[in-house]
């Protein structure tokens, strides 16, 4: 289906809000020092640049336009080594990205040329207006681009998928998330649950041994109607049971299915009567609040809380945490769920990445920073500097020097780390469909009147199916 210019503008500040559950709510480390990942070779405390003249583009100056993060933070440390090998003066705007958003934009639609790299949440309209320049005409250049930095085959492929429009990349993906699932391994000690859910009769069975025991609620998720923070986990469930919202291609919508109707049933039943019982105001902080308060003993949430819980100045429960795969609602052949997941719940590929824009005064400099910056050794080095658990190339995950820092659940976390951001799905959230903020809105509405019991799933949904199909014939999506 193809997107429809600035009248299907995407709202990127709703989504990136809902979805990225914390994104840049870590705090920083001291430095500590590690080994490059694939025997990448480093000069200076950077990885050695590897085009035909690294100071070919000597005396330039690019500008990047990036979010406050620790990731972000961690590049303009180690920059100077960049710009030690090239000679390229980097200058870094660094601002909360709701406020970066409306200054890329401003730049972009303006042809004004102010940044030479953006750093992003990809925006499909951005490409429709002719804004970004691809990494497959940015790669033919052979004096600025390096294979080896490059080194595609090393990023999650959900993350690049992510990237990728019309089946064209667009960026390089600097960090991601998506979703898994941590317990109290204490708590789960006391009520005699022996291990990680995997189905979720299993799920259902910890939940009530857990809520009968009286010490905290079984589970939290996110459930708040503002800013639709629920759709974000509850897609998951949805897809999980063979369920669907809209069709990406056909635009069709698919509440009133009965699989849809089947996941949001379950979703409430969880949340009313073995969630917290101020649930339905949960945002991701509130879920992440709720682990390490002992508050609620399984979370599915964002995989980069892990640092977070662990840490024992924020949490009470550090030292005693699990980590563990979304689970599986089975039918009479088996799991339910995408083939991409193994036919677990859904879980999100949501990438942060860089770009350089087809207005940039200095797009060569630019690029080849982009692939410095995102490279095996680079990525590797940031996730020393700060507390970031979301590096987007695998190298870095399964790197001694990774492990060895972010040894949580003796290297579990890190496991299941991975193992997400290989089952992610890209599609997870209809990110080409121009109408889906105002499908968000409809379906947000409709969890929350599921959760608080306001109206049973069958209800509500026949309602946000209803209007939804109204909003798709409103925007000729539907024949």
């Amino acid at each position: 289906m193809a997107t429809h210019g600035s009248a299907g503008r995407f709202d990127r500040r709703r989504f990136v809000k809902t979805a990225a559950a914390g994104i840049g709510a870590g705090s920083l480390l001291p430095f500590l020092s590690a080994p490059v990942a694939r025997g990448a070779q480093t000069q200076g405390g950077s990885v050695r640049i590897g085009v035909p003249d690294p100071r070919a583009f000597a005396g330039t100056t690019i500008n990047l336009a990036v979010q406050e993060h620790t990731a972000t933070d961690a590049i303009r440390q180690l920059s100077p080594g960049f710009e030690e090998q090239t000679g390229i003066t980097v200058r870094f705007e660094q601002i909360p990205q709701q406020q970066m958003n409306q200054k890329q934009l401003t730049d972009l639609s303006t042809g004004t040329g102010s940044y030479d790299l953006i750093g992003w949440f990809l925006n499909p309209e951005y490409i429709e207006n002719g804004w970004i320049e691809s990494t497959d005409d940015l790669r033919k250049d052979p004096a600025s681009t390096d294979e080896a930095l490059l080194a595609l085959d090393d990023f999650y492929q959900p993350f690049l998928d992510w990237y990728r429009y019309k089946e064209v990349l667009y960026g390089l993906p600097f960090y991601g998330e998506s979703i898994m699932m941590y317990y109290n391994t204490e708590e789960f000690e006391r009520a005699g649950i022996a291990k990680a859910p995997e189905t979720v009769e299993e799920l259902e069975a910890a939940c009530r041994a857990i809520t009968e025991g009286g010490r905290m609620a079984g589970i939290a998720l996110r459930a708040t109607q503002e800013e639709n923070a629920a759709v974000y986990p509850f897609l998951g469930w949805l897809y999980g049971y063979g369920g669907s919202w809209v069709d990406v291609a056909t635009g069709e919508i698919g509440l009133n299915k009965p699989e849809s109707i089947e996941a949001a049933e379950a979703w409430g039943h969880f949340l009313r009567d073995y969630g917290p019982a101020d649930v339905a105001s949960y945002f991701w902080n509130e879920v992440q609040l709720s682990m390490q308060q002992e508050k609620a003993a399984i979370i599915m949430d964002a995989t980069n809380f892990g640092p977070r819980l662990e840490d024992p100045s924020l949490s009470k429960v550090a030292g005693k945490v699990g980590y563990a795969l979304l689970p599986m609602a089975m039918g009479p052949n088996g799991p339910r769920g995408p083939e991409q997941t193994g036919g677990r719940f859904g879980n999100p590929a949501l990438a942060y990445g860089l770009s350089v824009p087809k207005s940039a005064k200095s797009k060569e400099a630019a690029w080849l920073f982009s692939q410095w910056a995102t490279s095996p050794g680079v990525m590797l080095e940031t996730t020393q500097i700060g507390l970031r658990g979301d590096p987007t190339r695998a190298s870095s995950l399964t790197d001694p020097g990774f492990l060895d820092k972010y040894n949580y659940g003796g290297g579990t976390w890190a496991g299941k780390l991975s193992e997400s951001f290989d089952l992610a799905m890209p599609t997870y959230y209809p990110r080409d469909v121009i109408t889906q903020s105002q499908l968000a809105d409809v379906l947000g509405l409709a969890l929350s009147q599921i959760v608080t019991g306001d109206r049973p799933a069958a209800e509500a949904f026949a309602e946000a199916h209803e209007q939804s199909v109204e909003i798709q014939e409103k925007a000729g999506l539907l024949e």
